[in-house]
Order: structure tokens, then C-alpha cells, then sequence
């Protein structure tokens, strides 16, 4: 097969309306631009590892596009799922978390992941950025900030694949072809001898420039995230062309999220589950006040009610018996909540070692209110948290203290 890196947008049927899909985000540095996935927490989005290799993480933003305009954020941070594998025979395991400075508006469209095993068969919406591009492989110029969407059946696991030459950890990956209701563009029917011709001329298929953008399969009036879009590979028999740029005959591949549901959880400090689209804040028996060495945690900030004016506060993290850069990620930075706003998510990552150092301490502070008010005679709010040691002494008994003198 012919593998070719970085395709990711595709020719979609639609354009989404402004108010749909809103949590489907664009990447970019201004030169190199893909798409990214907002979850439960609205601190994080998934994405492709292999992008984010490519872009300028210090001029990179992420962008939400609404009903009511664009909302930036910046990046805090960026974190490869640990085994990705990337280079000149393919990529594997491509899964990026972006955790963002500020928490996207509870306005803005948060997603649950699918958990479950039987993605086979099913009618999947893809979502994404870029410019359209017609079943021939040609591009149709349009602005970078419109989002498309449109469907595609999920045709095959890739453990299916193996005896063709796919290479590398095999279940990790959902794959659809394009096809327009023919056998001779049905690449993946080909492959396996089986035909199946999905959705026939309505399908849609990633190409250049969609990056990270989402695979979602509709559960119990829920979309969720079931794949990210990762590359495009073809298979010679059925493509259109010479190229693999998602064109009739191509085979589009998305890192299956259930994989890793383990791994993103363990991140961000948080379940994935669906329902995070809430515009309620969190009850407070949800807050974490405790996170596992290596995992990430949140703060909560909230007014007694939505805002009715612009409200901000300066954020930072103070070091307590916990070391800033040690023990855990420094953060800082300006927290907004806009008119009709009433909370807001601050994320911090901690940090494991292999040192025994007992459980420790940090915390976030918020100074400088303005549009809000601190409780009379406090000029600081802060909310302390606890680093659980990951690391316990066996087979040491504790000597009691009359022994010393």
C-alpha cells in the first residue's frame, strides 16, 4: 500500500451550520492548519500526534467556530499517547491530547467517547476543516475556517488487514472507503472480498488538511467520539488517480478512540463519559481534591450565577509541599467568563518521579477580580490540591520513637 502522511481533509457533502459541531475546533500555526476535538472537560481536545509534530506549538491557537463568531484559546500544553509510531511506512497509535490555557465557553459543544466494540458497520459523521475537494482530487478554493461534515461507513477494523501488508498495532484503527456506489471504487470490498458499498454516492472522505478532526457514531441521541482522523492510504485496483489525496477509491483511516479511553482518562483527570455538554457547573462533591502522581486536575471557579457583565480573574499555582516543575506543571494566566457564563475549569498537570517523597501539596490562587467581587476583605482565593504519592516502601518496618534518643 501507499502510505501518504498528513491527509486528513475531506470532500464532505455539507457545511456545517455554525451552530452545529461547534466543538469541532481548528489547529494552527498560520502556515499549517487541522482540526481537533473538545472533550467532557473543556480543557482538552484530542487530535493526531503527527500534526502537532508539524505545527509551531509557541504561534499555534486553537479556534472555535459559533453561531455568534470564532472563541481562541491558546495551548498549554501538548502530550503524545506514548507508543505513536510515525514514519515512512505509515503512522500508528496517532493520538495527541492539547490541553488549553483557558476552558472553552460552556456555549462551545463538549464530546463523550465511545466506549464500546461494535464501531463495524455503523454510519459514522465525519467532521472537520479544510477546503473541499471534488471526487476527482480537486481542490475547490474556500476559506480555511469553514467547517464540513458528512457520512461514511465503517468498513473495517484494521486487524482485517494484516495479511495485505498493514503493518504496525492493528485495532487501533477504523476504516471507511470512498466509494460512489460502484464495485470498481469499492476499495475495501476489493481488499477483503466482500462487498459493500456503504452509502453509495452520498459518502464522504477525509483529505489534506483535516487533521484530528472527529469520527462520531450517534448513541442513544449522544454523539460521540469514536475516531480521530488520521491519513489516507490507496489501494491501486480502485483509486481514481495516482495519488492518495481522498479521492474515489481511497481508503481514509481514524485512530479508534476506544483504544484509549484508559490513557485519556488517566490525562485529564476526568471521565469521558457523555453528557458533558452541560451548561451546569459541576457539583462540588465532583471536584477532585486529590489526583495520582502523573495525572492531570482541575479547579473550579464560579460565580453564584451566569454573569452579567464580563468577569476575569488572574490565575497562578503556588507551590506548597509540592515543587512547580518537580512535582507538577506551572500555570498561569487570565481567566475570562464571558456574559451568560457562570464557571470556568483551570487544568493542571502533575508530574510522576521515582522518588518516595510521601503525598504532596499545591495550589491554584486567583487575584485581581474584575467584573466580580471577592468575598469582603480577601484579596486572593485559593483552592489547595493533593499530589498522591504513586510509589510505597515494602518490607520496612517503622521504628518507634522511644528507640531514638
Amino acid at each position: 500500500m501507499i502510505y501518504t502522511p498528513c491527509v486528513s481533509r475531506y470532500d464532505s457533502t455539507g457545511v456545517s451550520n455554525d451552530a452545529d459541531w461547534s466543538g469541532v475546533a481548528r489547529i494552527h500555526d498560520g502556515l499549517i492548519s487541522g482540526s481537533g476535538v473538545l472533550l467532557a472537560s473543556g480543557l482538552h481536545l484530542l487530535t493526531v500526534a503527527h500534526l502537532l509534530d508539524d505545527l509551531v506549538l509557541t504561534d499555534s491557537s486553537v479556534v472555535f467556530v459559533t453561531a455568534s463568531g470564532t472563541v481562541s484559546r491558546r495551548i498549554q500544553a501538548v502530550e503524545n499517547y506514548p507508543d505513536v509510531v510515525i514514519n515512512s511506512l505509515g503512522v500508528w497509535h496517532d493520538l495527541a491530547l492539547v490541553t488549553l490555557e483557558q476552558a472553552a465557553p460552556p456555549i462551545i459543544d463538549r464530546y463523550g467517547l465511545y466506549t464500546g466494540i461494535a464501531e463495524l458497520g455503523q454510519t459514522a459523521t465525519l467532521v472537520g476543516y479544510g477546503q473541499a475537494q471534488s471526487p476527482l482530487g480537486v481542490v475547490i478554493p474556500e476559506a480555511a475556517t469553514t467547517r464540513r461534515y458528512g457520512e461514511n461507513t465503517i468498513d473495517a477494523i484494521a486487524t482485517s488487514l494484516s495479511q495485505y501488508g498493514w503493518q504496525g498495532s492493528l485495532a487501533d484503527q477504523l476504516l471507511y472507503d470512498y466509494d460512489d456506489g460502484t464495485i470498481s471504487r469499492d476499495a475495501l470490498g476489493d481488499l477483503l472480498g466482500v462487498a459493500n458499498r456503504g452509502l453509495g454516492g452520498s459518502e464522504a472522505m477525509i483529505t489534506p488538511g483535516d487533521s484530528g478532526g472527529g469520527l462520531f457514531v450517534e448513541q442513544g441521541g449522544d454523539w460521540l467520539l469514536a475516531g480521530i482522523n488520521s491519513f489516507v492510504t490507496r489501494w491501486t485496483t480502485t483509486d481514481i488517480t495516482t495519488a492518495a489525496e481522498g479521492s474515489l477509491g481511497d481508503i481514509g483511516a481514524a485512530t479508534r478512540v476506544s483504544s484509549y479511553t484508559d490513557w485519556v482518562e488517566s490525562r485529564t483527570g476526568q471521565s469521558q463519559a457523555p453528557g458533558g455538554n452541560t451548561t451546569s457547573p459541576p457539583a462540588s462533591a465532583d471536584v477532585p481534591r486529590q489526583v495520582q502522581e502523573g495525572q492531570g486536575v482541575w479547579f473550579l471557579v464560579q460565580l453564584p450565577g451566569p454573569a452579567t457583565q464580563i468577569a476575569t480573574a488572574d490565575f497562578f499555582t503556588r507551590d506548597g509541599s509540592a515543587v512547580a516543575g518537580q512535582d507538577y506543571i506551572p500555570t498561569h494566566g487570565t481567566l475570562t467568563l464571558d456574559l451568560g457564563e457562570w464557571w470556568a475549569k483551570v487544568w493542571v498537570q502533575t508530574l510522576a518521579d521515582n522518588l518516595i517523597e510521601g503525598n504532596e501539596t499545591f495550589s491554584l490562587v486567583l487575584t485581581n477580580p474584575h467584573g466580580a467581587v471577592f468575598p469582603a476583605g480577601q484579596i486572593e482565593l485559593t483552592a489547595q490540591r493533593t499530589i498522591l504519592d504513586d510509589i510505597t516502601l515494602t518490607g520496612v518496618t517503622q521504628l518507634a520513637g522511644e528507640l531514638f534518643a
